[in-house]
């Protein structure tokens, strides 16, 4: 389950839900989904949605939520037993913001939002993996947007991940569970200025529900929705569950296909000091410049290879055979990776995730005197070095060889894979020594097994220095398994990244508490508590019917 809330400049509401439906065996198909909305002011005209990317052309009012609409599966309706993801992008909702009264700050502007639930009768969720992100509309400044604690979330009350989109540059504020159920209502929330919205883009004709306080013996906020609906509740559950799959497919294409910076670094590590720090590995110097844990993880990947410490066995997902006893010269993460590869699922997930925490940590001391902002550069001047001696190499012999003598350094670049992609695809490649232990398909093409695998000739081309001969493979090939390399890594071991991620920097670089003042439970861009608002009130009912039609 995921959703994301965008705000956009004209006041207006963006939402794109995404949701992997489980039919139980035995069950009827899901034949309808039912989706409620967060406000009247919208147009079915607006709302596109697929099943498994098969578009949905059956979208019309819904029969059983009064504000909601209803998406027809057809031919594409959920056998019992089976899977199906459903995906809706919904654009143009008015009327989803509200003045902030409560007095600690002017000229702002509250939106608050609860994402769909089913009705328990027909869902049975638990360990639901579900993100719901906020994204602040354009022009919103670091300092200048708040979030309210989530009321009933089971995760942390602190978004796991702030920061800015790539694509537009706008805060948002994402929270991750992999412990929720998608038949309770969970609500978030977020405020912001009002002057990057139209004035006319607040309304205050949505009912004004207030979070009580601890003390507060006031009816709890769903006897307040189930009395303002006259007490029926059971839609309540699916129309904004609907939107909400941080799916990683559409989210990609939304906020999307762009990564998101990811902030593992601790705050201490950012205090500048004097001096380079020389001597780090480039894995280490990987971590300095924050790059994207999947690549950290496939340049550890590729040192171990080098060393003779693993054979990939499969690429997609990745599978190791770890060599016993483990030679002799390896760095500590690379032991904790090999080690985390001889576990299956969630615990090699969460064996990777400690070796990164115990990594940054590392690398944390290791800096500490010295000045990041000049680390990095010096680094970085280390892989732009390597990539123009690469480049600049006169055969493809010498490319190859200086390419794997400066492979993890080259991977630094953010352009990394294009970067590859160009300079090798125009002619053959020497195949390095390690080449057969990563790539299964070579070592089919060579007749050869498992175990310690070195290159055997195949075209008869003299190694670089009158050596023996090495093997080539077409440069494009060689291009490709790199690339794919990370990608396969992302997809078969780290899973979704971002949450990935957030498990390494809730540990590393946990987001800073700010104080509470009052009886509410709001934080965020330095701000104080308040009681909150509610913009989805009977707005946010839904109905949806897993695995029982509707």
């Amino acid at each position: 389950m995921e959703v994301e809330a965008y705000i956009e400049e004209d006041g207006m509401l963006s939402v794109w839900y995404q949701m992997e439906f489980h039919n139980r065996p035995g069950a009827a198909p899901i034949d309808f989904v039912d989706i409620g909305m967060p406000s009247p002011n919208y147009s079915l005209n607006n709302i596109e949605a697929n099943i498994d990317g098969v578009p949905i052309l059956q979208i019309e009012d819904s029969p059983y939520v009064p504000n909601g609409f209803a998406l027809g599966l057809g031919d594409e309706a959920i056998p019992p037993g089976e899977i199906g993801t459903v995906s809706v992008w919904i654009t143009g909702v008015k009327g989803v913001l509200t003045p902030y009264d409560f007095g600690d700050r002017e000229n702002y502007i509250n939106f608050q939002f609860s994402p769909t639930w089913f009705d328990p009768q027909f869902d049975r969720s638990a360990n639901t993996e579900y993100r719901v992100t906020i994204i602040l509309p354009p022009g919103v400044g670091d300092e200048e947007g708040v979030y309210y604690d989530p009321e009933n979330w089971p995760g942390s009350s602190t978004p796991g991940d702030i920061g800015r989109t790539e694509a537009e540059n706008r805060i948002f504020y994402s929270w991750f569970s992999n412990s929720a159920v998608t038949h309770t209502q969970y609500i978030f929330g977020a405020a912001f200025p009002d002057q990057y919205v139209p004035e006319d883009a607040v309304t205050d004709e949505i009912p004004q529900i207030i979070s009580p306080g601890p003390a507060d013996p006031s009816p709890t906020f769903i006897q307040r929705i189930t009395s303002a609906i006259g007490g029926d509740i059971c839609c309540f559950g699916f129309g904004l569950f609907f939107l909400a799959i941080f799916g990683w497919s559409m989210y990609q294409g939304t906020v999307g296909a762009n990564k998101r910076k990811m902030q593992y670094l601790p705050p201490k590590m950012k205090i500048e000091g004097n001096g380079i720090k020389r001597g780090l590995t480039a894995v280490e110097a990987a971590i300095l410049m924050e790059q994207p844990m999947d690549k950290i993880f496939t340049m550890i990947l590729f040192g171990a290879l080098k060393k003779e410490a693993a054979t990939v066995i499969k690429q997609d997902p990745l599978e190791l055979e770890v060599t016993e006893p483990l030679p002799e010269g390896l760095h500590p993460y690379e032991e904790e990776f090999l080690e985390a590869f001889k576990l299956e699922g969630a615990k090699k997930r969460t064996a990777l995730q400690k070796m990164m925490v115990e990594l940054v940590n590392s690398v944390s001391k290791k800096m500490k005197g010295f000045s990041l902002k000049e680390t990095v550069a010096y680094y970085q001047d280390i892989m732009r070095r390597a990539w123009k001696m690469v480049e600049e190499a006169d055969t493809p012999e010498v490319k190859s060889e200086h390419y794997n003598q400066t492979l993890e350094w080259t991977m630094l670049d953010d352009q990394y894979q294009e970067r590859t992609r160009r300079t090798f695809s125009g002619g053959p490649v020497f195949v390095p020594i390690w080449w057969p232990r990563y790539s299964p398909s070579y070592r089919r093409t060579m007749g050869t097994g498992t175990g310690t695998v070195r290159s055997a000739p195949v075209s008869g081309k003299p190694a670089p220095g009158g050596g023996p001969s090495l093997p080539t493979i077409p440069g494009s090939n060689f291009a490709a398994g790199l690339i794919n390399g990370v990608t396969g890594m992302a997809a078969g071991v780290v899973g979704n990244l971002t949450s990935f991620t957030t498990g390494v920097t809730n540990r590393t670089n946990p987001i800073p508490q700010s104080s509470r003042s009052g009886s509410g439970g709001f934080r965020g861009g330095g701000g104080s508590s308040c009681a909150c608002a509610c913009a989805c009130a009977c707005a946010g009912c839904a109905c949806a019917c897993a695995g029982g039609g509707r």
